[in-house]
C-alpha cells in the first residue's frame, strides 16, 4: 500500500519556503503584502473558531440539557406566580380567586417549557418523590433540585429589578416582612397571622399530596384520555387545591418556589428576618411539601396505581 501524503512528503525544516511565488527564509519575518488572500484566510479561520465555539456550547447544551429546562421552567414558574402576587399586593387587589388561577396558570407553563425534555418536575418534592416510588435515576436529584433552586432564585431577581420602583413607591423604599406595608409577601409565602404552624404544616402536607396523587395518575399510561393532556390536568389541579385550602399556609406546595424567592429577598434588603419570621415559618414551605408528596405517592402506589 502506497503511503500516506503526510508520510511521503514530511514538512521541511530547512530550506526557502515558497508562498505565491514568493520565497522566504525560515524565521525570517512574514510580510502581509506578499499574501493578496491573506484576509480570505484570516476571514476562514475566524469562520472555523465560530463554528467550534458553537458546537462546544451546543454539546454543552446536550450533555445539561435536563438542568437547563428544570432551570427554565421554574424560572418561568416563579417569574409567573410572583407576578401575579405583586399585581395582588401593589395595586391592592387582593383576590384569592386570581391567585389560584394564576398559580395553575403558572405551572401549566413551566410543565409546556420543560416537560418534553426534563419531565417538567420543577419542583423538588415531584423529583423526590419520583425517586422514591417511580424509579427516578439518584444521580439526576442533586441536579434537578440545584437546577430548581436556582431558576427560583433568578425568576425572583429578574421580577425585582422590573417591579423595583412599583415596590418603592409602595413602601417609600423601606423592606418589610410584615404589616400593611409588606412586601416580602410577594416573592416567598407567609400564613397569616392567626393561623398556627399547625394548620400551616397540615395545609401544605395535604395540598401537595393531592397535587402528587394528580401528577401520578394522569401521567399513568392507561388513564385515558388524561394521560395525553396531563399538563392541562395538572394546571386544573393545581387551581382547585389553591382555592380549596391554600389560603391558611400562602400555600407554597413547591420548597424551590419558596426557598429560592426568599433566599433573594433576605440578600435584597428585606433582611434575613425571613428565615426567622413567624417562629421559623420559613421552614415549613421547605419541607412540609417534601412530607406531603411522599405520602401522595405513597398513597397512589397503594390504591390506584396497577
Amino acid at each position: 500500500m502506497p503511503p500516506s501524503v503526510l508520510e511521503s512528503s514530511p514538512l521541511q525544516t530547512t530550506g526557502p519556503i515558497k508562498f505565491n511565488n514568493v520565497n522566504h527564509q525560515k524565521n525570517n519575518s512574514l510580510n502581509l503584502q506578499d499574501f493578496p488572500n491573506y484576509s480570505d484566510l484570516e476571514n476562514a479561520n475566524e469562520g472555523g473558531k465560530y463554528n467550534r465555539f458553537l458546537r462546544t456550547i451546543k454539546q454543552w447544551r446536550f450533555q445539561h440539557r435536563e438542568f437547563l429546562a428544570e432551570f427554565i421552567g421554574t424560572f418561568i414558574l416563579v417569574l409567573l406566580i410572583d407576578g401575579v402576587a405583586a399585581e395582588q399586593t401593589l395595586f391592592g387587589t387582593k383576590s384569592w380567586l386570581t391567585s389560584s388561577f394564576g398559580t395553575g396558570l403558572a405551572v401549566l407553563s413551566g410543565i409546556c417549557l420543560s416537560g418534553h425534555i426534563s419531565g417538567g418536575h420543577i419542583n423538588p418534592a415531584v423529583t423526590l418523590a419520583f425517586w422514591a416510588f417511580s424509579g427516578f435515576p439518584t444521580r439526576k436529584v442533586p441536579v434537578y433540585i440545584t437546577a430548581q433552586i436556582a431558576g427560583a432564585f433568578t425568576a425572583a431577581a429578574v421580577l425585582y429589578s422590573v417591579i423595583l420602583p412599583a415596590i418603592t413607591e409602595f413602601d417609600g423604599g423601606v423592606r418589610q416582612i410584615e404589616g400593611p406595608l409588606s412586601t416580602a409577601g410577594i416573592f416567598a409565602t407567609y400564613s397569616p397571622l392567626y393561623v398556627g404552624t399547625g394548620a400551616a404544616v397540615a395545609s401544605e402536607v395535604v395540598g401537595t399530596a393531592l397535587l402528587l396523587l394528580i401528577i401520578m395518575s394522569s401521567g399513568h399510561p392507561n388513564n385515558l384520555p388524561f394521560v395525553t393532556s396531563q399538563g392541562f390536568v395538572i394546571g386544573i389541579g393545581v387551581i382547585i387545591i389553591c382555592l380549596s385550602i391554600g389560603y391558611t399556609s400562602g400555600f407554597s406546595l413547591n420548597p424551590a418556589r419558596d426557598i429560592g424567592p426568599r433566599l433573594f429577598t433576605a440578600l435584597a434588603g428585606w433582611g434575613f428576618d425571613v428565615f426567622t419570621v413567624h417562629n421559623y415559618y420559613s421552614l415549613v414551605p421547605i419541607f412540609a411539601p417534601l412530607l406531603g408528596a411522599m405520602i401522595g405517592a405513597l398513597t397512589f402506589v397503594i390504591f390506584v396505581d396497577q
